[in-house]
């Protein structure tokens, strides 16, 4: 029980080197090249285009203002020179994106190389991921940064595809950037009160996240992200809330209370015009099953051992359901999957797995070290951080 609450300190200074995002700084584009012209479109998180106000003013819309900022760092060169920019519009995009296309002229020229900028200012470690197409046939992909922002347009034709080790490593950078699923590992580590139980809860949550993460890229199922990233946060504050309610009786009103956070919240948003009508009958049922969790997780203490580690199983594969839209949201966004998707779905999922196995691992190990530095209240302190921030996000994306 040391070990697991000095791994969940270890944890938490985790995640408070991370900004209170969902994942890293990172946008999408696909470009299509033409004999003399080439057109981009950019997708962007709203969240990441917030950033920019640090430079532009605030009376510009976030659209406006991202439209604007894509218009001065946007360049294509030919072999005679720099390609004319001849229009900059901004396009309907999903709920909490953006999108802008942009059109070059060459003239008589062939593109030969793309000079991206586009938000490395505000975020130096942002990341792009670009995607090419001629006469709809797709050419290759690049992954742009603050220090690799040239893409050679030229040497397209010869480009490969992503390869399985490049899928693996955006798979744990996504994983190591993204601080709510890193909160919810934090709250399983302190449900799960031992080491073995820690294995049983994580290869739940394992099992559950690929499963809804194959669905939702193979175009079984489809999910809404916004609801996705609300319901990931509110997954965070419910885990945290267990915590509390471990061995005790009188569970029953706080199985309530969590039904109608979510019934009253679904119904303010959408009333507000934040939601679609629609989206209440997600969260009626998000919150049926947070309150029979809750009732379920506190009568695990009168089962059998065997019977309790099913319950612990169960329940850590219904929250991977929910993260896997996530992870699912963010791998299809990138416009990366292709017609081949077997190599770049099992190479991020994976890369999902190993982020979130060295996470745990690491922060076991160092745990054991420093476990008899820990205070005994830490872990109290912990999982009403985490509820706090869970709640905040569920609030928050709901309103987004």
């Amino acid at each position: 029980m040391n070990v697991l609450r000095s791994a969940v300190f270890v944890l938490c200074i985790v995640c408070a080197a991370v900004a209170a995002a969902h994942t890293r700084s990172e946008s999408y584009s696909q470009w299509h090249i033409a004999d003399s012209s080439v057109t981009g479109i950019i997708t962007i998180p709203l969240r990441e285009v917030m950033l920019l106000y640090q430079f532009g003013s605030a009376e510009v819309p976030p659209r406006d203002l991202f439209r604007q900022h894509v218009e001065s760092r946007i360049g294509v060169l030919s072999v005679s020179g720099e390609c004319t920019n001849t229009a900059t519009t901004v396009l309907q995009a999903a709920s909490g994106f953006i999108r802008v296309e942009t059109n070059f002229d060459c003239g008589s020229a062939l593109p030969a190389t793309l000079s991206y900028r586009v938000m490395f200012d505000a975020a130096p470690a942002h990341v792009h991921y670009a995607r090419a197409y001629r006469n709809g046939v797709e050419l290759g992909e690049s992954l742009i940064t603050d220090a690799a922002d040239q893409w050679s347009l030229a040497d397209l034709e010869a480009a490969s595809s992503y390869s399985f080790s490049a899928f693996l490593l955006i798979g744990i950078e996504h994983i190591a950037g993204g601080i709510d699923h890193i909160a919810f590992l934090l709250a399983l580590l302190l449900i799960a009160g031992s080491i073995g139980r820690s294995v049983i809860a994580v290869t739940g949550f394992t099992l559950g996240h690929s499963a809804s993460l194959a669905a939702a890229v193979l175009g079984y199922i489809s999910a809404e992200s916004q609801l996705v990233e609300t319901f990931i946060g509110f997954t965070v504050a419910l885990v945290a809330v267990e915590y509390f309610l471990l061995r005790r009786d009188g569970v029953f009103p706080y199985a309530v209370i969590c039904l109608l956070l979510a019934l009253v919240t679904g119904m303010l948003a959408t009333v507000a015009g934040f939601l679609e009508p629609r989206a209440m009958f997600a969260y009626a049922g998000f919150g049926v099953f947070a309150a029979c969790y809750l009732l379920a997780a506190s009568g695990q203490e009168s089962l059998s051992q065997k019977r309790g580690t099913t319950l612990l199983f169960i329940a850590t594969a219904s929250f991977g359901l929910v993260h896997g839209f996530g992870f699912a949201g963010f791998l299809m966004e990138t416009g990366l999957l292709g017609t081949e998707l077997f190599v770049p779905l099992l190479g991020f999922n994976l890369g999902v797995e190993a982020g979130q196995l060295m996470l745990v691992a690491v922060a076991i190990a160092v745990g054991a070290i420093v476990r008899d530095r820990i205070p005994p209240a830490f872990p109290q302190a912990v999982a009403a951080g985490l509820c706090g921030l869970g709640l905040f996000w569920f609030v928050e994306r709901s309103l987004a």
